[in-house]
């Protein structure tokens, strides 16, 4: 389902509606991609009462109040450049309050050297990350921004991997962006292709073949517009409202 962002910014004022359905659809796959033991109804309490329901870890709890806010930025800072600035700032929020704020490790690209569990990809040192993030905002300044651009972006930033922690969610918070502000179907990875998606990254990474990344992209995009068809309606309702 493709929104555009005038759509998607006057959706965000209206309660209870399309809106906080795909925040929290987006919100719960992303995070539990990374260990989040949330569940909807968990962040549908805490969006909706600002309660927190079962037992999580305290960074757990911390990351997804942040995560809800950030989505918020994400979409109020449409049509803002995507660059190191605005990626500082939706790090910052992320993390607060977290352990890596104590050790003075939020809003900047990662001090320290660090690895992904399980996998031999080796990724970007430290001192080289500001230089290759550098280049990787430059190129997609001049891509063609379709499905495939965003794809490409996504496994060179996922494999640079900038921050010290929270690569992951920030990498999606970025797919979001680009979907909605260059007319690209909505991509929301589902935890259903968690595999899938790991696997196609990992072989986007060491061969640059972005094929089954670019499969899982659509797959995801599928299952979100089933997921919204019960919103469609008021979606357009909102587009027609502003054309």
């Amino acid at each position: 389902m493709k929104i555009s962002i005038d759509t998607m910014q006057k959706l965000s004022k209206i309660k209870n509606s399309a809106y906080d359905a795909i925040k929290i659809e987006y919100l719960y796959h992303s995070n539990k991609l990374e260990g989040s033991t949330f569940s909807k109804e968990n962040l549908i309490d805490l969006l909706e009462q600002r309660q927190v329901n079962g037992e999580h870890f305290l960074d757990d709890v911390i990351e997804t109040k942040n995560s809800l806010e950030l989505f918020d930025n994400v979409i109020n800072t449409l049509k803002q450049p995507l660059d190191k600035y605005l990626l500082w700032e939706w790090h910052r929020i992320l993390k607060k309050g977290t352990v890596d704020e104590e050790i003075d490790n939020i809003g900047k690209w990662k001090k320290y050297e660090n690895r992904l569990s399980k996998t031999d990809l080796k990724l970007c040192e430290p001192h080289l990350v500001e230089n290759c993030m550098f280049n990787l905002l430059e190129d997609w300044k001049e891509s063609k921004k379709d499905i495939y651009a965003i794809a490409n972006f996504h496994q060179e930033f996922e494999h640079i991997h900038p921050f010290q922690d929270g690569n992951g969610r920030i990498g999606r918070f970025v797919i979001f962006k680009q979907c909605i502000e260059n007319n690209v179907d909505l991509i929301a990875i589902d935890d259903e292709y968690n595999k899938e998606y790991r696997n196609a990254l990992y072989t986007a990474q060491t061969t640059e073949d972005i094929s089954l990344l670019v499969e899982v992209f659509e797959k995801c995009q599928k299952r979100l517009d089933e997921k919204l068809l019960e919103y469609k309606g008021v979606i357009e309702q909102v587009e027609k409202e502003i054309n």
